[in-house]
């Protein structure tokens, strides 16, 4: 095992007790790109990595507020600090604190910790996915209901012919909030478009773990190592279970 999965959980929950607290003094600011940005999304990042630090020394470090940090053939923790800042700033519970591991061109760890509904959610290769302990999965279709439940996130939503979906259609303003529901189950598939390494590495693990594909909606599964040599990705992916993937290419791709 490449890290302590139980060590992490509690840096992340940790992290995001801390945030919590600090919900509603926070002074915001925009990024270059025009995305919002606190102090406190600052600060979990530099608590994250230090933290992590001090157990694996040896692993780099990637995150959505300072970058990327170490050695690129080292094992890398993939964190952003807090995924759904504008929900943050606004009040909205759906946002999140997220630590993934990348090694060898996959995600072989990912623990995301959602502070308002005290949900923790994580994943290890090979051993399962999980939401405060009890194990969870999505169950595969190949066909949609009215009443089925499908993530688009506000990029995709913008780009793709969502008329030609007839269920019913969600956002939820953090792709990995919308992930982990898709891992869970609560939503079908999540369907997004320029997201970063840092927003997704965490649940890419639980996701796979929980029987679900990530994929382009041309057809080719998504390499990892590709999309953390661009940060983020450059054309519309799909992630659910295969046979519900399949169908949703076949619709929108």
């Amino acid at each position: 095992m490449l890290a302590d999965i139980e060590r992490v959980k509690r840096i992340v929950v940790e992290a995001g007790k801390a945030a919590l607290a600090r919900r509603g003094t926070e002074a915001t600011e925009y990024k270059a790109d025009e995305s919002i940005v606190t102090a406190v999304d600052r600060d979990t990042e530099r608590f994250i990595e230090s933290s992590l630090k001090a157990l694996y020394p040896d692993y780099s470090f990637y995150g959505e507020e300072y970058g990327f940090r170490g050695n690129h053939e080292a094992p890398l923790w993939v964190c952003d600090p807090i995924d759904g800042t504008t929900n943050y700033v606004c009040g909205i519970p759906q946002w999140c604190v997220s630590v993934g591991l990348l090694h060898g061109g996959e995600s072989v760890m990912g623990a995301i910790y959602l502070p308002v509904f005290d949900d923790l959610y994580w994943a290890v290769k090979g051993e399962g996915a999980f939401l405060n302990g009890t194990r969870i999965n999505n169950t595969d279709r190949d066909s949609l209901h009215v009443e089925d439940t499908i993530i688009f996130t506000s990029n995709a939503a913008k780009l793709l012919p969502i008329e030609n979906i007839e269920c019913r259609i969600r956002s939820f303003g953090s792709i990995a909030i919308e992930l982990c529901y898709t891992a869970q189950g609560v939503v079908t598939a999540a369907i997004g478009l320029k997201e970063g390494i840092v927003d997704i590495g965490a649940a890419l693990c639980i996701c796979k773990e929980a029987g679900c594909e990530f994929r382009y909606l041309e057809g080719p599964l998504v390499d990892i190592k590709e999309l953390l040599s661009a940060s983020r990705t450059d054309r519309p992916f799909v992630y659910g279970p295969p046979k519900l993937v399949n169908h949703l290419q076949a619709i929108l791709g």
